[in-house]
């Protein structure tokens, strides 16, 4: 009995093991909800749905490929999906994102495409993003601390989301006149989509320049073990 809840708590606590389970579910979600926004954008004529059912499926996309090759080098065990060529895949695929984020804020400002959160829902959402922000913070900071490149992939792309989150949600607020909120995201609209393209840039980067000096202790190891 007491061997199995020492199991039942060794699997609680597997922060990478429960990373990879919370992820998985969340791939069918970003598909049906990402397929309902382009289809619904569609019959309504609203470009605003069509550009975010794009979005879902990139997120999805990027999810599935860190999990696909998290699984492929696991079971194969071959080079080109270890875990610091999966992070290197991962961290390419962000500055990719972050290329594609760039051109929609662009084509987003210059055409204006607005979308309305009708009364409670906006406060709604507001709350919903907060809270997205706050647990992909700690999420991070808590798989950098696990030392799993495939949690941190994970949990940048969770990081990702929150940001996507929080433009979409400056850009509702903008829309909405007379609050405080549409007066504050006015007064940085010109700004946060800038922000927003520098952090995802920077996430990319420093996880390029950490599969770089990954790649350069291997290297160091294999010398010392050849010298020996």
């Amino acid at each position: 009995m007491a061997e199995k809840k020492r199991s039942f708590w060794s699997f609680v606590s597997d922060y990478k093991r429960n990373t990879v389970l919370l992820a998985l579910p969340s791939i069918p979600f970003d598909i049906i909800y990402g397929t309902f926004c382009f289809f619904v954008g569609v019959f309504t004529l609203s470009l605003w749905l069509v550009v975010m059912s794009f979005y879902h499926f990139l997120i999805c996309a990027m999810r599935t490929n860190i999990l696909y090759r998290a699984g492929r080098g696991k079971i194969t065990g071959e080079k080109r999906f270890s875990e610091r060529k999966n992070y290197q895949k991962s961290s390419r695929n962000l500055i990719l994102f972050d290329l594609i984020l760039a051109l929609a804020i662009n084509f987003i400002y210059k055409n204006r495409i607005e979308h309305d959160y009708p009364g409670v829902i906006l406060y709604i959402f507001i709350a919903y993003v907060t809270y997205k922000v706050i647990l992909s913070l700690i999420n991070i900071f808590r798989a950098h601390r696990s030392q799993s490149l495939t949690t941190v992939s994970l949990r940048k792309v969770g990081i990702l989301d929150a940001i996507v989150s929080l433009l979409i949600l400056q850009w509702a607020l903008v829309r909405t006149k007379g609050t405080i909120f549409s007066d504050i995201s006015q007064s940085v609209e010109a700004y946060i989509g800038i922000v927003a393209i520098v952090i995802i840039f920077l996430l990319g980067v420093s996880g390029l320049i950490k599969c770089h000096k990954l790649k350069k202790q291997e290297r160091l190891q294999i010398s010392e073990g050849t010298g020996n």
